[in-house]
């Protein structure tokens, strides 16, 4: 039995890839026009650094908590 999100997704994704004729320099092309446009309106992408060092800070919170609720 197929998953009903699964299949969402995959006819996304064909969809998706059909308007870029499955190329995939094309599709490079339009996300990173996309990013442009986004910074140029504000958005902000966090670099591959920023987000290593915000999942090492998350774990540290997590494992934190769990010798809290471990002392309780």
């Amino acid at each position: 039995m197929i998953d009903p999100i699964v299949a969402e997704v995959r006819k996304n994704r064909e969809e998706w890839f059909a308007e870029f004729d499955y190329d995939i320099k094309k599709f490079q092309n339009y996300i990173r026009e996309q990013q442009v446009k986004n910074k140029a309106a504000g958005v902000r992408y966090m670099s591959e650094d920023n987000r290593q060092a915000h999942l090492k800070w998350k774990r540290q919170q997590r494992e934190d908590e769990n010798r809290r609720i471990a002392v309780l």
